[in-house]
């Protein structure tokens, strides 16, 4: 499926990760931040964890695609999307369950990983796409 504009906004990641310093995952806020990441990474594969802070398994999947984002920096770049707080992404891919990772490459969506699976799950979707 690939993703065209929709003009919303975006702001900068201040996620901390486990260590206190800055998150290897940057935060994603509205459609058109969305789009353009997708557009910045061109051939380069993307990797964006929908979630909510409310959500137990995506507190739980969050420190594992912490730490594989930081392991494997030259396969991915990864984002997070707050689904409460863009419920339009949410609408155009059609999310029904959280957490969801969903892979992409050229701006089209090449898979997508519903709930928390065992970190080998994430590794080998990185290794082969």
């Amino acid at each position: 499926m690939a993703f065209g504009p929709v003009a919303v906004g975006c702001s900068e990641n201040t996620t901390q990760g486990r260590a206190g310093g800055k998150s290897a995952i940057a935060s994603l806020d509205g459609a058109e931040a969305f789009r353009q990441a997708l557009a910045d990474a061109g051939t380069g594969l993307v990797v964006v964890d929908f979630y909510a802070d409310w959500c137990a398994p995506c507190r739980q999947l969050s420190p594992m695609l912490e730490e594989i984002a930081r392991a494997y920096p030259d396969k991915a770049t990864f984002y997070k999307v707050n689904v409460d707080k863009n419920g339009d992404l949410m609408r155009v891919f059609r999310i029904t369950g959280i957490p969801r990772v969903m892979f992409f490459r050229n701006s089209r969506t090449v898979h997508s990983i519903i709930g928390v699976q065992h970190r080998d799950a994430y590794v080998k979707a990185l290794n082969r796409l």
